[in-house]
């Protein structure tokens, strides 16, 4: 289990609640406007003690971060998804970030202007791409077997913040790191956004429309509490 180092910074905000984010290891505290300099300390510890709970409840999960190698300066990684199917990257320096297929994954090769933030979203948009065909097919699937729902699209892209979703208009958006993990994770995923389709909502209607179609639901929902996102 990875320990992080947390530090915190504040900063003076003309909003009119103080809030607390946590990016790269940093606590940022965003304080309201016109708070008394007692205020502001009392602001400051309540939001930095709350904020350093949660963040370590966080560092008890275990991270989906594939990539780990090459963003640490390696040159060429084999991925494994939860299906088997394995993807080679390998890098090499070269005037702009791109990506050729080959018949067992990709040779990328990165800009040296190119952030780490972007080259890690361009690696997950090459397995999204890759897998959004057989992705798209098993939520067709699994609609039939349930809900038999109207869907306008399924995407397949990397979210920090969200396992799926689900528009007003049909569009099913499924996680790409969910590929990482056992599929009876992906297919509760699915589920529970094809469930949105007949409510937009997670009222005890909701649920009782989820358990319905996956009686067992709240087993693989607690197991995904264990797992959490990459920060980019």
């Amino acid at each position: 289990m990875q320990k992080r180092n947390l530090r915190h910074r504040v900063e003076y905000t003309k909003n009119k609640h103080s809030r607390a984010v946590c990016k790269e290891n940093t606590i940022i505290i965003r304080l309201a406007r016109n708070l008394s300099k007692t205020e502001e300390q009392d602001h400051i510890q309540s939001l930095l003690r709350r904020m350093t709970h949660l963040v370590l409840q966080e560092n008890q999960k275990e991270e989906i971060d594939p990539f780990r190698y090459l963003l640490g300066g390696g040159d060429s990684q084999t991925v494994t998804l939860a299906s088997g199917r394995k993807y080679i990257l390998s890098l090499k320096p070269g005037l702009r970030t791109k990506a050729e297929m080959t018949l067992r994954g990709w040779n990328i090769t990165v800009s040296p202007q190119v952030r780490r933030a972007r080259l890690h979203r361009f690696f997950w948009s090459l397995i999204s791409k890759s897998e959004l065909r057989r992705v798209t097919q098993l939520v067709h699937a699994i609609n039939m077997e349930t809900y038999q729902a109207h869907i306008r699209e399924v995407r397949l892209s990397f979210a920090t913040t969200q396992w799926g979703s689900c528009s007003p208009k049909g569009v099913i958006m499924i996680n790409t790191a969910l590929l990482f993990l056992p599929p009876r994770l992906l297919r509760y995923v699915i589920v529970h956004e094809l469930a949105h389709r007949r409510h937009a909502n997670h009222s005890a209607t909701y649920w009782r429309e989820v358990e319905r179609m996956m009686p067992n639901y709240r087993k693989p929902y607690m197991e995904l509490q264990g797992y959490r996102l990459p920060q980019i």
